[in-house]
């Protein structure tokens, strides 16, 4: 448990250091953030030479036939279940922040796996997220925290995260109206004039608002199956609980959400715009729910209330000049959306 939560902490053994071992599930969980990357790389480029194939789009093959595909599923899923033994060792808000390792992977992957452009810009901007990575390690939550399944249920009833849920069904219903209310606007715009919009630039940022909303939990339920997990080889088994076999089926719910929205992302805009925009919504809504879902920010001290934010400015506003350096991007979109066909 977080210093200054409501609930005691499990007894711990002679030997047990939960705080010494936050930087296993650091380190677990960047290999882990750039497995996901390059795999998720990989399947855009799958998706590309699914593209070219000169059939009409019902004629041409699935794109689970294409190995570039397979294989970035592969990484993918082993990313995925890096991170998810990442979070029996760390706090969510800390972990879920260091994903902004990946928008380095991502350009590193974009340009040799997918050969697209990169500038100065986006050198200065990887830079400046590597910065911001060292600000959020040293000033991040750095506990390894266990919680009993009643802890775990008892968490839902906090005032903050009850909030949290109400806005959070209201900004997937929103977001998703948004979406739907670019793409009837957008294509009859699209193929009578070809005019480039404000429209163009929220379509991205609507499709991945709704989906981090509802994908981000199973970051969260992967989190608690893990310390659950993690509480049950110590010695106190947590699996006679109706909580601990509800999270598993929730975790996949939502996982499966993530992946399925990931793909159709890919599938509709490039890789150097959707990947990162996906990425800054699905950090930002993983460290606010962590944090007030957990309560981790009791364990901040005002300094680092002051620098983990910071952190974290730091690297997504750079993320963001690095996936949009200029509005020629905007074109690209709609080129690549309107090509799709949503």
């Amino acid at each position: 448990m977080a210093s200054g939560s409501s609930f005691p902490t499990p007894p711990l053994g002679p030997d047990e250091k939960p705080r010494d071992l936050w930087y296993v599930g650091a380190i677990i969980n960047v290999v882990g953030s750039i497995a996901i990357n390059l795999g998720t790389n990989l399947m855009k480029l799958g998706h590309n030479k699914r593209a070219k194939v000169e059939y009409a789009e019902a004629q041409k093959p699935p794109v689970h036939k294409f190995k570039e595909w397979v294989i970035g599923m592969s990484f993918f899923s082993v990313g995925n279940i890096l991170n998810f033994v990442s979070f029996g060792f760390a706090a969510q808000s800390l972990l879920a922040a260091l994903g902004s390792i990946q928008f380095v992977s991502n350009v590193i992957f974009a340009y040799f796996v997918l050969h697209e452009q990169i500038n100065r810009m986006i050198l200065i901007a990887t830079a400046c997220i590597v910065g911001g990575c060292i600000l959020l390690v040293v000033f991040g939550n750095q506990t390894s925290a266990t919680y009993t399944v009643k802890e775990l249920t008892q968490l839902y009833t906090k005032p903050a995260y009850v909030v949290y849920l109400c806005l959070l069904g209201v900004g997937v219903v929103g977001g998703y109206i948004l979406y739907l209310h670019v793409l009837t606007v957008l294509f009859p715009t699209c193929s009578k004039n070809g005019q480039k919009g404000i429209w163009y630039a929220l379509l991205p940022v609507a499709y991945s608002v709704f989906s981090a909303l509802i994908g981000t939990q199973s970051v969260l339920f992967s989190k608690s199956m893990s310390v659950i997990l993690r509480l049950t080889f110590t010695g106190e088994n947590q699996l006679g609980n109706w909580y601990t076999w509800l999270v598993l089926p929730l975790f996949l719910l939502t996982a499966v959400f993530w992946i399925t929205r990931l793909n159709k992302g890919l599938r509709m805009f490039p890789a150097m715009i959707i990947v990162p925009v996906m990425q800054i919504a699905w950090t930002l809504f993983s460290i606010v729910s962590g944090m007030l879902y957990f309560q981790e920010y009791k364990g901040f001290t005002p300094l680092k209330s002051i620098m983990f934010p910071i952190g974290v400015l730091v690297s997504r506003e750079r993320s963001w000049r690095n996936c949009s350096p200029s509005v020629h991007i905007l074109a690209c979109i709609g080129n690549k959306v309107c090509v799709s066909g949503g």
